[in-house]
């Protein structure tokens, strides 16, 4: 089976940062950005909000920054969940499924699938109502990403990033399309990257990297200064939507 692929990037984006008292999946995707500079003084309530096997996951963290992360994504990702269920945030029961592909257990009728990333002092959270991937990364300048393109990418793409203006961001910009799209597809393809297309345009896929889905968008974006993220959802899906959060 054959599926297809078509990434581009998404300039000049406008984060919404207006409150939103109630949330729906059939509108199309939403794609949040958290920081967590921003969100630090919560940390109390987000506390309180969270399973007892979420905050003795958090407290494994041997980072306090890490760790605050953890608990602020976490908090966040009910928040918002719980908007779009219409549910208390803390009773939302969250569950892994195969290749570690997150999912609601108790969503009741509401057909709501999500996504996360974090990187840095930002964490992205995708929600729609169809299968979904995020990836965000901070670009590093003192990461030798040089050494790790064979691992990741094929020639051709190799070729472009070491050949553009600005090689470093292009390692990372197409970097987070591969991981979108393997964590929208849920096919746990950690060690095959290089199968998985990045570079601009149309692209045909076998049902390895795809899914169940026929066709997708990887859609990538500036989500603050040296960051960079990608989503990944079915190109059914029309209407994408930015928005910020601060609780």
């Amino acid at each position: 089976m054959k599926s297809t692929v078509y990434c581009n990037s998404i300039e000049n984006i406008f984060w919404d940062t207006k409150p939103v008292a109630v949330l729906a999946v059939t509108e199309g995707i939403d794609v949040w950005r958290i920081a967590v500079s921003a969100n630090a003084q919560q940390l109390s309530y987000f506390n309180a909000l969270l399973q007892p096997d979420e905050l003795n996951r958090a407290d494994r963290y041997h980072q306090e920054k890490d760790r605050q992360r953890f608990v602020i994504s976490r908090a966040i990702l009910r928040i918002l969940l719980g908007k779009y269920l219409g549910q208390e945030p803390a009773g939302i029961q969250l569950i892994t499924g195969k290749n570690k592909k997150p999912f609601v257990q108790n969503a009741g009728a509401i057909d709501l699938h999500y996504n996360t990333s974090h990187s840095g002092d930002w964490i992205l959270i995708a929600v729609g109502n169809s299968d979904i991937g995020v990836d965000v990364e901070k670009i590093d300048n003192t990461f030798s990403y040089e050494d790790v393109l064979h691992l990741g990418f094929g020639a051709s793409e190799i070729n472009l990033i070491k050949t553009s203006a600005s090689p470093r961001e292009y390692f990372y910009l197409h970097w987070t399309r591969k991981e979108a799209l393997t964590k929208a597809s849920g096919k746990g393809l950690d060690d095959g990257l290089i199968s998985v297309p990045c570079l601009d345009g149309w692209h045909t896929v076998d049902a390895e990297i795809a899914g169940d889905t026929a066709s997708w968008v990887v859609s990538s974006f500036k989500v603050g200064t040296q960051y960079i993220g990608s989503v990944a959802y079915d190109s059914n899906e029309k209407n994408i939507r930015f928005r910020e959060i601060i609780v």
